[in-house]
């Protein structure tokens, strides 16, 4: 059996109790733990990491971290909050084109369908337009609640302020804790 990778690690520290909100993400961080590549759950802010950034907006009401921040007090309120975030394909896609990655997401989707249900959230966002598609009703059919009913980009570039505006309107649509 090998060893669980370094970002499975990061993460389930930062899982919560309770998932409230479950953010899927297309794919897993550049696999060596000291790369600068953008993920989620590392200690700190890197200067692209769009993902993060925009959820801490979210959650923050327009904070943006800098590069070089410790997120652990953002991680903290996000878990706190019950939010939690998985990727889709279990690693990096940067080295595929955008026409091979839908595919790596249709073979990847049942399986994260299954993590998804483990984890019982009380809702679904897919954070990136090919995941609707492959995930959405089969998350639904999981008895999932996916909350929109449109593809929601990833916070990349021209992408970013969309997924902020979808997000924010999730999250003020989700009741209380």
């Amino acid at each position: 059996m090998s060893e669980e990778p370094w970002y499975e690690r990061l993460r389930e520290q930062w899982r919560p109790e309770r998932v409230r909100l479950l953010i899927i993400d297309e794919a897993a961080p550049e696999l060596a733990a000291d790369s600068k590549h953008e993920f989620f759950y590392s200690p700190t802010v890197v200067s692209w990491d769009p993902l993060f950034r925009a959820v801490v907006d979210v959650y923050f009401d327009g904070e943006f971290p800098p590069a070089g921040a410790d997120k652990s007090p953002y991680l903290e309120k996000l878990r706190d909050q019950g939010v939690y975030v998985i990727e889709t394909i279990p690693f990096p896609v940067d080295g595929y084109s955008r026409g091979e990655r839908p595919h790596l997401t249709a073979r990847f989707a049942r399986a994260t369908i299954e993590r998804a249900a483990a984890l019982e959230p009380e809702g679904v966002v897919i954070a990136f337009n090919s995941g609707y598609r492959a995930l959405g009703p089969g998350l639904e059919q999981a008895g999932l609640r996916v909350l929109h009913d449109a593809p929601v980009p990833f916070p990349r570039g021209r992408y970013r302020e969309q997924f902020i505006a979808a997000l924010r309107e999730i999250v003020e649509r989700q009741p209380t804790a």
